[in-house]
């Protein structure tokens, strides 16, 4: 029959709090406490809903089958109410194999109760009708069999979950701990009033309040775990990028066994296979034992170790990371296996060792080539050049035709040994065997050097040099680089100068440098040239004031060995009256 019945009332609006929240839990049943705190709202449903219809519904075998509901209810919701308190300490490598078995001895033990009930009396002793305050209710008496389940097998769990959370509590931090007494206190507070209930202290006659303050207790967790930030939000963002990588992920604790993996892994080492958490490592790489083998033999002291690893289905190369996970007192509590693919890597390494080896052969071919030109070639044009300047002076005395002749020849020579001296240097520089040894140097006697090798030249031209620079100019550099340098620059005023003008050469000092003017009287430059003298790519041609030829790398590597002497290279022309190129160089070093 049907009756109204206040308790009735209270048990249903608890029922209904307990099915909102296990609507809302459903989106965090991607966290462990998440999945806890459901398991503890489910009992309470199944303790709270058929409780409340037994007072409703007045019916003998109905009565059985909402009682075996609750009876169920109250291990499940013990059990996650267990399951959740390890979740606030967030300790979960504690729940090992064994201990689930413990955990599901009492589940099965009232699975066992329930079954053998109806003939041995093993749930319920006795149950008959009774008037409480005007209305009909069951009264039921309990054998021995389901007190030892429901009272001391939860109250076994609910003892040693408490130390294990004051336990944490002392090693967590002192603002950390009041969220294990968040949770301690209203679990306490359930204890009481079953116990309360269980000795006849009874605020509502004929009603066991306990569901109600275990549904109660459900809601002021899931408070707790939002106010606490319990599910750590970045460990979900985590989850979702391993599990959305191509490259497989695993976990594994200290025991072999593998805790989670994503689907990477779960593609390339289970093969539509089926495979629980926490089942050995061994049968998770059944088909990969050398993989087994290695994590066996994984240096004890190294926390990272990386090798590589060739996959048969399918065949690719990987790189295998492996690093060791540590609780917040520096524990060893397993490892995550990382694998990178690097088969194309491989590949592209392949082809790059090969082009390597090509452009080594042909490096070499190069250097031969330059070797041929610096021995075989340059010698005889040394020669030539200096039989050409002495056939000159001869001629000079007979015959004035045949002198000019052999006097645009020594300006040809002298340009052909020119470019050929400057590749040579360009291509020693490039290769990095240009040898480097500064040191201080007279300014004067550089420049004399290099007016001196030019006298014939500039002869021919009746150019003339002005050069002012005071004895005491020493700059600190490498005397055959400026050497160099000086050598191009000056070759290029003889080679732009109106005959007859002249070439001046001056040094001024500045507080930490010296620069070397070299101005000429000749055709000048636009801006946009000199924009362009010093670029690599710009190709700068020109022809002299006497149809001299200049092909611009003569400049560029005057400007990488004053570059590499730590000063600077620059030029400047108004484009009408000559050009001025201009070096500054460090002042000499004091010797101490």
């Amino acid at each position: 029959m049907w009756q109204f019945h206040p308790y009735s009332l209270l048990l249903g609006f608890a029922f209904f709090l307990n099915l909102l929240l296990a609507f809302y839990l459903v989106r965090l049943l991607r966290i462990q406490i998440g999945r806890y705190l459901f398991t503890m709202v489910l009992g309470c449903l199944l303790w709270t809903g058929p409780y409340a219809l037994d007072y409703l519904f007045i019916h003998p075998f109905w009565h059985r089958v909402f009682l075996y509901l609750v009876h169920t209810g109250v291990v499940i919701a013990c059990l996650g109410a267990v399951l959740t308190g390890v979740g606030f300490t967030q300790k979960y490598n504690i729940l090992t194999k064994n201990l689930w078995f413990v955990l599901f001895i009492l589940p099965f033990s009232m699975l066992v109760l329930i079954v053998f009930d109806p003939v041995y009396h093993t749930l319920l002793k006795a149950t008959y009708l009774t008037t409480i305050e005007g209305r009909t209710q069951w009264i039921q008496v309990l054998p021995w069999t389901t007190y030892l389940v429901e009272y001391v097998g939860t109250g076994i769990w609910s003892f040693v979950i408490i130390l294990h959370i004051l336990r944490e509590s002392r090693n967590d931090k002192p603002e950390m701990r009041r969220k294990y007494f968040f949770f301690l206190l209203p679990y306490s507070i359930v204890w009481i009033v079953a116990i309360a209930h269980l000795i006849g202290l009874r605020p509502f006659p004929g009603l066991n309040a306990t569901p109600v303050t275990l549904s109660l207790l459900s809601i002021w967790i899931f408070f707790s775990i939002n106010y606490f930030r319990v599910y750590d939000i970045v460990q979900l963002a985590r989850a979702e990028i391993i599990d959305a990588l191509d490259e497989p992920v695993i976990i594994i604790d200290t025991k072999e066994r593998v805790v989670d993996w994503n689907f990477a892994a779960e593609r390339i080492f289970l093969l539509d296979r089926k495979f629980y958490s926490l089942d050995q490592a061994s049968e998770f790489f059944k088909y990969t034992p050398e993989l087994h083998l290695k994590l066996k033999h994984l240096p004890e002291k190294k926390p990272e170790h990386s090798w590589q690893w060739t996959s048969s289905t399918p065949t690719r190369n990987w790189e295998v990371k492996s690093k060791k996970i540590r609780d917040k007192d520096r524990n060893n509590i397993g490892l995550i296996l990382s694998f990178r693919d690097v088969t194309e890597q491989r590949l592209l390494e392949a082809k790059m060792a090969e082009a390597n080896r090509a452009l080594q052969l042909g490096n070499a071919t190069k250097d031969r080539f330059l070797s041929i030109i610096s021995h075989d070639l340059r010698g005889p044009l040394i020669g030539i050049k200096s039989l050409l300047k002495i056939l000159n002076e001869r001629m000079d005395k007979q015959d004035k035709t045949v002198s000019e002749m052999t006097e645009s020849l020594v300006d040809a020579t002298e340009s052909i040994f020119s470019l050929l001296e400057n590749l040579l240097e360009w291509s020693k520089l490039q290769r990095g065997q240009e040898d480097f040894s500064p040191s201080n140097l007279s300014l004067l006697t550089l420049v004399e050097e290099a007016t001196n090798l030019f006298e014939l030249n500039a002869g021919n031209k009746d150019l003339h040099f002005v050069i002012q620079i005071p004895t005491v100019a020493l700059v600190y550099c490498d005397n055959r680089m400026i050497y160099t340098v000086l050598r191009n620059l000056i070759s290029n005023a003889i080679k732009f100068s109106f005959r007859g003008s002249k070439i001046e050469i001056k040094a001024t000092e500045f507080p930490k440098e010296w620069q070397l003017d070299i101005k000429d009287e000749g055709v000048g430059m636009e801006k946009q040239t000199i924009a362009k003298l010093f670029q690599v790519g710009e190709v700068v041609k020109s022809l002299g004031t006497q149809g001299e030829t200049g092909n611009g790398i003569g400049l560029l590597l005057c400007k990488e060995f004053i570059e590499k002497n730590n000063g600077t290279l620059f030029a400047d022309s108004d484009g009408l009256h000559g050009s001025t190129f201009s070096i500054r160089l460090p002042k000499a070093m004091i010797e101490v």
